[in-house]
């Protein structure tokens, strides 16, 4: 069940009645069948929202994550293994989206730029943003492909970075490294290519939201010790689908988040769900949950499952 606060404010009493609305019209649909609101519900006015996508595949399945700007600007996370591209395309226009203000590629996995070799031929794309580490994989090789083909401007961010998306949204780039470059490693192996995944603070009013990819744990120290409380985040991706690769207790502790995602369709760990439940925290899987739509007016954020209800039996890893 949600709970909803609502404070009225000087600012707009519009604005507080188009968020009442909204939250208890799809609060009243998530305990049964919220798939509807999630691609038919317009995100509303003043609101920021954030949509997880659940992705099909019989391997996994990779992130999809979909933030929509006040103003309307859409920006998509990573787009999940190759066979979820028509997956994303069909679901993005059902809720109305035909272009694409920008999209971050955190690393070159192909389970986070798979779908992107369809994306970015099918659907326009003013601004792409990524790490900057190449990769030897024909996935890449397409997605790179595709970029030059279309002309879409491209840029590496890292730390320090901060990407011009939306006015009223600030996006702040905290990893990789500053100074990383694709010479930093003589070969790239899976924890190195991980561990400098773009990590992105995503800020809206008081809402803070942290996407920190696949880092895995010896990283999270490393952004613990160097930005400490400034990691603190409403909601969290939590790094790496919710593997037990990452979550540290020190990382948990440090971000202290109200809602996290485990962005997976198979469950990854339930010890590390039960490691973020034990600091207060709470805990959707979109392999059990579903489609995720969060919504916040930059004071308050709310979720709305697909399904509210979860049972681990409902996945088989």
């Amino acid at each position: 069940m949600l709970h909803i606060r609502l404070r009225l404010t000087r600012a707009s009493v519009l604005r507080l009645t188009v968020w009442t609305v909204l939250v208890l019209l799809m609060a009243s649909c998530a305990s049964s069948s919220a798939q509807p609101e999630f691609f038919g519900q317009d995100d509303g006015r003043d609101m920021l929202s954030v949509r997880y996508f659940y992705l099909e595949a019989e391997e996994k399945s990779g992130d999809a994550i979909l933030i929509t700007a006040p103003d309307g600007r859409r920006l998509l996370i990573d787009a999940g293994v190759p066979g979820a591209g028509p997956q994303l395309d069909e679901m993005l226009r059902k809720i109305g989206v035909e272009k694409l203000d920008a999209v971050v590629s955190t690393h070159p996995h192909i389970d986070h730029i798979g779908g992107l070799t369809t994306l970015l031929r099918t659907m326009p794309v003013d601004a792409y943003y990524h790490n900057g580490i190449p990769h030897t994989t024909e996935t890449y090789r397409k997605v790179q492909a595709a970029l030059k083909d279309k002309g879409i401007p491209e840029e590496a961010v890292g730390e320090g970075d901060v990407i011009e998306w939306s006015p009223e949204v600030t996006i702040e780039v905290l990893n990789p490294p500053a100074g990383t470059s694709p010479d930093k490693f003589e070969v790239w192996g899976t924890e190195e290519l991980n561990n400098h995944s773009l990590t992105l603070l995503v800020t809206y009013g008081d809402i803070r939201m942290l996407f920190p990819a696949d880092i895995y744990k010896s990283q999270e120290y490393d952004l613990v010790d160097k930005y400490g409380e400034r990691l603190q985040a409403d909601l969290l991706h939590a790094p790496h689908h919710g593997d037990d690769t990452s979550s540290s207790p020190a990382f948990v502790r440090a971000v202290q988040p109200k809602y996290v995602v485990m962005s997976a369709n198979h469950f990854q760990s339930l010890d590390i769900m039960k490691r973020y439940e034990r600091r207060g925290a709470e805990v959707y899987v979109t392999g059990l949950n579903g489609h995720l739509l969060f919504l916040t007016d930059g004071t308050e954020l709310h979720a709305v499952p697909e399904r509210a209800e979860r049972s681990l039996a409902q996945d088989s890893p």
